[in-house]
């Protein structure tokens, strides 16, 4: 099971030694802000990548109005 938690800055590494010293804690891992962690998200682009899901084809124009609505 994994747990996603945002700790502040200036206590970013006392909640490390922290969750370090927790005897059930397996690991501990800085995830990057811009970094995909949804595993239906990363499914999907890797679907795309191995040509398995193709692209919808979508104009301008319709983006716009899903995006307004």
């Amino acid at each position: 099971m994994k747990y996603i938690i945002e700790i502040a800055e200036n206590k970013k590494s006392f909640a490390e030694e922290f969750f370090k010293n927790v005897s059930f804690i397996k690991k501990v891992k800085e995830i990057p802000s811009n970094e995909i962690t949804n595993p239906a998200i990363l499914k999907s682009i890797e679907d795309y990548e191995n040509a398995i899901v193709k692209p919808t084809p979508i104009s301008l124009e319709e983006l716009k109005q899903m995006l307004h609505n």
